[in-house]
């Protein structure tokens, strides 16, 4: 299985410019033949509080990478505000690659503006069972309960790690780790830039992989084909 997490730049509110860069870093992840193509928490509208008109394009937006993820036969995880009724959830999609959607996962670890989720979902692939989480639902214990019992061969993290806080440093990947290893699962977690940066962990917390800023990170992994 082999896997490109895509630290990209977002734009606050700026959804073209968001959109061609998000074209522009999935084109050249084709280069490396990929399974999956990752990016981070609402990459193609970015968020600032407490401004949901991001969630207007929720249609759009899914039409968009499904088209990409259709024609190109991959396999994309992205995080994207979701309009319900009349509030919206901060989710992350994974789309098959036939364009379809196969998982859908709303964050945990939100402020009450925000519906929040109640569960953890999963799906089989080729390649073993897929979860989807998101940033501060890392670090959440309820979410660690139900990973624990849905028991996932591998789960994704797209992130949007406040550029603010500055660059993550040791103690941010070691408590990413220790999450990791308590969750039992390979994880990969991708961040918005700025600060950037991607990082994939084994079940038992090893750092195998790393990048920073906007750099890109592909990787390949050993499964338990299905």
């Amino acid at each position: 299985m082999k896997v490109a997490l895509i630290p990209m730049k977002v734009e606050v509110g700026n959804f073209e410019a968001n959109w061609r860069e998000f074209e522009k870093r999935f084109e050249e992840a084709l280069q490396h033949d990929p399974d999956f193509v990752v990016f981070p928490e609402y990459c193609l509208t970015g968020f600032e509080e407490w401004d949901f008109s991001g969630a207007e394009l929720y249609g759009e937006i899914l039409e968009r990478v499904s088209g990409l993820a259709r024609e190109a036969g991959v396999y994309v995880v992205f995080g994207l505000l979701e309009p319900y009724k009349n509030c919206v959830y901060n989710s992350a999609l994974l789309i098959g690659r036939n364009g379809e959607v196969l998982l859908r996962h709303r964050k945990f670890q939100e402020p009450m503006r925000f519906y929040t989720g109640n569960t953890v979902r999963t799906v089989k692939t080729e390649f073993g069972k897929v979860s989807i989480i998101i940033c501060g639902d890392l670090y959440n214990k309820r979410i660690a309960k139900w990973v624990q019992k849905k028991r996932p061969d591998f789960i994704f993290v797209p992130m949007e790690y406040s550029p603010d806080y500055g660059e993550p440093n040791e103690e941010d990947v070691k408590a990413m780790s220790e999450r990791a290893e308590l969750l039992g699962v390979r994880t990969f977690i991708v961040n918005s830039y700025p600060p950037g940066g991607a990082w994939v962990f084994e079940k038992n917390g090893t750092l195998v992989a790393s990048s920073k800023m906007d750099r890109s990170l592909v990787v390949s992994i050993e499964t338990l084909k299905s």
